[in-house]
């Protein structure tokens, strides 16, 4: 056969398919289909007329040879490809190469799934159609844990199933572990992991917030209350309470055995001494506080601070880095963007955290038999100003003011017979207040707090966030135009190599 006749065969058969595809993906037939159809065919019936009247009559011993070859390593490939999908069915893993970690569980979640001691069991109450991303979630809880396991149900066609659960809408989740059970109707990494732990955990921990002093409220809602706070905590599965210690005290009572963490954010008057004795007995006994003052603070509650051998500054901390006008800030608004690995709050922290009007917190070099560690500091380029209150501009004072880095904030400990007494001190209150809740890693920072004090470590990470919407839409065309591309072009022209190579191989 001569070369020109494999061309007009080649062309024709090219042709040909151009005509159904271009058709396919527009929808219209038009004139450039009839054409390219009829040069098609014209050219394809040509090359079959030549190949069966030139082709020879008999197969040779070494092209039936060279068949068997052939037809021996396709077997062996199919076989070997068998083999590696039964394997990795078995063993395989997975990595997220997304820019954000897009489809990767937050450390918060993964944490608790690596330290899963109960089985959990999760019911998903979807139609057929509708379980593609519920499904892909709930793989990658069940690859990080083989205590964890779920199931689809169609509640159309397990109505009584359904009815045992009380489902009563479609994309419903029951999570079980033991006899507890928690139902979630809006599936997200977050919901689905908050309620993990609450039919998991034994026993509620109680985060009480000291009240009577003016400090943040956990009522309000507006930019200067602690209502976002308390409501995130509760989603850590604690229990959030008020307390009028004077109160308890006048009763006869004063801070609850109950207490697992007391919060004292930004107290505006003196405490009574009664109050402060309450306090001080509280923490001699092991118990946990998270106090927060901000550079006008009560100094009865300063002093009391001394006697855990931490220094409460009458300052205001000043950064003059620039850092704080990504923000939009001022040099009062120091930013922090390094953090001690060895302290068990920031550990593995890399989110900027910002701290409106804070003062410093300095440990004192004799520690008393403490173990205080400095959580934060700010840059070389800040310091600690001394007299802030006398109006004017701020410049550094190398006689009066501390040159930083300056401690802002602090986590003092020691162990009491079989408990560990924790006391974290900061010198700011606005960073966790509702207004500022949400930029950069300052919520985290509030709640790596409150559940290191809590004793509830597995919980101390960044928490899961909101992903980007990068869907890409594609239309009917361009969807046809993949298909065709990936799933024929691509397995053709693979084919079409394989033969030629055969066929010069023969020669």
């Amino acid at each position: 056969m001569k070369l020109q006749d494999k061309i007009i065969g080649i062309t024709g058969t090219i042709l040909f398919l151009f005509s159904l595809v271009y058709w396919s993906i527009q929808n219209i037939w038009e004139l450039i289909n009839w054409i390219t159809l009829i040069l098609g065919l014209g050219g394809a019936g040509y090359f079959l007329y030549i190949y069966y009247t030139q082709r020879e009559k008999k197969i040779s011993t070494r092209s039936l040879q060279y068949g068997s070859n052939v037809l021996v390593q396709f077997i062996s490939v199919i076989g070997i490809i068998g083999l590696l999908g039964f394997l990795t069915s078995r063993q395989h893993y997975r990595s997220d190469w997304t820019e954000n970690r897009l489809y990767s569980l937050a450390d918060q979640t993964e944490k608790i799934l690596a330290d899963l001691n109960k089985e959990v069991n999760v019911k998903a109450f979807y139609r057929e159609d509708e379980q593609g991303s519920a499904l892909d979630l709930l793989e990658e809880y069940n690859y990080r844990s083989g205590k964890f396991t779920y199931e689809f149900i169609d509640p159309d066609q397990e109505p009584t199933i359904a009815k045992q659960y009380q489902v009563r809408q479609y994309r419903t989740v029951v999570v079980e572990s033991g006899i507890k059970r928690e139902t979630i109707t809006d599936l997200n990494e977050s919901n689905l992991t908050n309620a993990i732990m609450k039919v998991t955990r034994e026993q509620d921990k109680v985060i009480y917030f000291m009240t009577g002093h003016g400090e943040r409220s956990i009522r309000d809602e507006g930019p200067e209350g602690y209502k976002t706070a308390a409501d995130e905590i509760k989603k850590q599965n604690h229990l959030v309470r008020e307390i009028l210690l004077a109160r308890n005290i006048a009763e006869g009572r004063g801070i609850p055995d109950s207490c697992s963490v007391l919060v004292i954010a930004r107290p505006q008057s003196n405490f009574l001494p009664a109050e402060l004795d309450s306090i001080k007995a509280y923490l001699d006994k092991g118990g946990k506080a998270f106090i927060m003052l901000d550079p006008e603070h009560p100094q009865d509650l300063a002093d009391l601070m001394s006697d855990y051998h931490v220094t409460v500054g009458n300052d205001l901390v000043v950064d003059a880095s620039g850092i704080g006008q990504l923000l939009g800030a001022g040099p009062a608004m120091p930013l922090v963007a390094s953090y001690d690995n060895d302290v068990p709050i920031t550990k593995d922290f890399s989110v900027m955290t910002f701290f409106p009007l804070t003062s410093s917190i300095t440990p004192q070099e004799d520690k008393g038999g403490y173990d205080i560690k400095s959580v934060l500091k700010t840059s070389k380029n800040s310091w600690a100003e001394k007299d802030w209150q006398m109006g004017g501009g701020v410049s550094f004072d190398e006689n009066r003011d501390t040159p930083g880095p300056v401690t802002i904030g602090a986590l003092v400990e020691k162990n009491i017979g079989n408990k560990k007494m924790s006391l974290a001190i900061y010198g700011d209150s606005d960073f966790a207040k509702n207004g500022f809740w949400n930029n950069q890693g300052n919520g985290d920072l509030f709640l790596n707090t409150v559940n290191y004090l809590a004793e509830e470590e597995d919980l101390i990470s960044i928490r899961p966030k909101d992903y980007d919407d990068r869907r890409v839409t594609l239309t009917q065309a361009d969807i046809k135009m993949i298909l065709y591309l990936v799933v024929i072009a691509f397995p053709v022209l693979v084919v079409i190599a394989g033969v030629i190579f055969y066929i010069r191989r023969g020669k």
